[in-house]
């Protein structure tokens, strides 16, 4: 058998990296169809997403990270044969679950679409519903390849997922589009559907690849043992034993999962209703609505989409060093350094900078109501980018220590302030006021997980390294922008590539001053990338110090 070794942090830089592609992507595709479907046809594409988000979870939400501990754990005390059939005892629960919320969903779309106060969403549950017969098969086969800390699959497989729903989505919106707005979105979840398949084959093929070559994937990390040939023979596992551990640990991340989606069902029946209850129209409401969770919500789910994947790559890790007696707290400072110096810049630019980013993006498809309207979203919500980056990193050290219940506690609670200020928040602002709800849910929830993730775990992780220096790096990129975007005003440049320009010159400020204080660890990153090299020609583990 071949082994390979895979560093936690080439994890994380792999994944984040893989992420902010996929969500460019996803941001590319939004933006055309938002062009071609028009802000009541967003709101029409966005009233499907949270039943759907919902039944995700039902379908194997949660048994993608309890497939990564369970694998992380047998990998790392030496069982590879245990950590080989999670995958069997995984997936088999899943496929009767699918077909029964496929069918449900395709028999009750119009009654479901009719409760939210649209009937029009019906055949877009319908274009949409058959995706949950795939979501079982790619969260089963991406969380084996995350515990194994390999996340090229993973990664590619987002890739491929994107790729598919951004040409065939977008394709079947315009041919659809001269029957009705309702067509051109069902096209475009149909493009949904077609890109789930396309991803589950391609894992399903990786999969295949690697076991005729019998890889064994190997997390690296100098925190923690990097062979079990100090662990006694493993004890046999039964398969009643791994599924009472998947299950037990899936269950509290897929009611976690559900949490939000939940909440945002309940939105899509309660904004809709109030703000039509305040004086506006349905098509109004639905455009209002549609703004909130259409485009703003793609800009707030890229910078998001980036912090989870750094917590999925450090999951194995924290994982591997709990249960071989290392010690998991350095790598979680780890983490937070690279979630804060992502989070923190990305906050900043949608508070400062929320009308260039929407006028640059969204132009062509919008008002100048509309884009205004989305500006001041787009500000308020950008509170959340900060917090939901913490929520994650804290609930995955927990995660790690196989305490994974009180995250869904916490974001419960969350919730319910959300759900509790909705109602308060739009009759005095409009929709603005359900992007403030949004943002206090996600700060309630960050501080409470954060609270317990430090009592199970001290992390020890400094205030300027956290917090200082990734916000000076970030004001002096944000004057940087602010600069090159009074230049460009002076050409005939369009309003794009403008704030593209200015954009590199904040990400140029801001990764140099990233280097310059030492917020980035330069040198132990080569390090730790020579020790890799050293593994891999059978060097055996030098001392090195973490990925930073």
């Amino acid at each position: 058998m071949k082994a390979k070794a895979r560093s936690f942090g080439k994890s994380a830089v792999a994944l984040a990296a893989i992420g902010i592609i996929s969500k460019l992507i996803g941001a590319l595709y939004r933006v055309p169809l938002t062009n071609i479907v028009g802000a009541e046809g967003m709101g029409l594409y966005q009233m499907v997403f949270p039943l759907y988000t919902v039944l995700l979870a039902f379908c194997g939400g949660g048994i993608t990270s309890a497939v990564s501990r369970v694998v992380a754990k047998y990998t790392a005390i030496g069982n590879d044969e245990a950590a080989q059939r999670t995958l069997k005892v995984a997936i088999l629960p899943l496929i009767a679950v699918s077909v029964v919320s496929t069918a449900a969903v395709a028999l009750l779309r119009n009654v479901i679409s009719g409760l939210q106060g649209n009937s029009e969403a019906g055949i877009a549950y319908l274009a949409i519903c058959p995706s949950l017969l795939f979501a079982g098969g790619i969260n089963v086969l991406r969380g084996y390849f995350q515990g194994k800390a390999f996340m090229l699959p993973s990664g590619v497989s987002q890739l491929v997922e994107q790729a598919v729903k951004l040409a065939l989505g977008l394709y079947l919106s315009r041919l659809l589009l001269p029957y009705g707005v309702k067509y051109a979105v069902a096209g475009a979840l149909a493009g949904v559907t077609a890109s789930e398949l396309f991803a589950l084959i391609y894992l399903a093929v990786r999969f295949w690849i690697a076991a005729r070559k019998r890889v064994r994937y190997v997390v690296v990390g100098s925190l923690v043992a990097e062979t079990s040939a100090e662990f006694s023979a493993p004890r046999p596992v039964t398969d009643k034993m791994l599924l009472k551990e998947l299950y037990s640990f899936a269950l509290s991340v897929t009611l976690g999962s559900l949490v939000l989606p939940i909440t945002q069902m309940i939105d899509s029946v309660l904004v809709i209703n109030l703000l039509m209850h305040s004086g506006a129209t349905r098509a109004s409401a639905t455009a209002l609505f549609g703004l909130f969770v259409g485009p703003v919500g793609t800009l707030i789910n890229m910078p998001t989409v980036v912090a989870l994947s750094v917590a999925i790559a450090f999951l194995p890790t924290i994982t591997s060093a709990v249960e071989r007696g290392g010690d998991p707290s350095a790598v979680a400072r780890v983490a937070v350094k690279w979630i804060m110096l992502f989070v923190i810049p990305v906050t900043a630019a949608f508070m400062i900078f929320p009308d260039r980013v929407c006028s640059a993006l969204y132009s062509r498809g919008l008002t100048a109501e509309q884009l205004q309207t989305a500006a001041r979203l787009l500000r308020v919500q950008a509170i959340g980018v900060f917090y939901i980056g913490v929520l994650q990193l804290a609930t995955t050290v927990l995660q790690g220590h196989n305490n994974a219940h009180r995250p869904v506690i916490n974001l419960v609670v969350g919730a319910c302030v959300k759900v509790g200020l909705t109602p308060l928040l739009v009759r005095a602002f409009g929709i603005i006021g359900a992007a403030g709800a949004t943002a206090a849910c996600y700060a309630v929830a960050a501080t409470l997980t954060v609270r317990c993730a430090s009592s199970r775990m001290p992390i020890g992780v400094s205030v300027a390294d956290a917090f200082i220096k990734p916000l000076a790096c970030t004001v002096a990129g944000a004057a940087a922008f602010i600069g090159v975007s009074a230049l460009t005003a002076m050409t005939t440049l369009p309003a794009l590539w403008q704030t593209l320009i200015a954009g590199g010159a904040f990400l140029t400020v801001y990764a140099s001053g990233v280097i310059l204080t030492g917020a980035l660890d330069v040198k132990a990153a080569l390090a730790h990338a020579r020790a890799r090299r050293v593994i891999k020609s059978g060097g055996g583990m030098p001392d090195v110090p973490p990925d930073n």
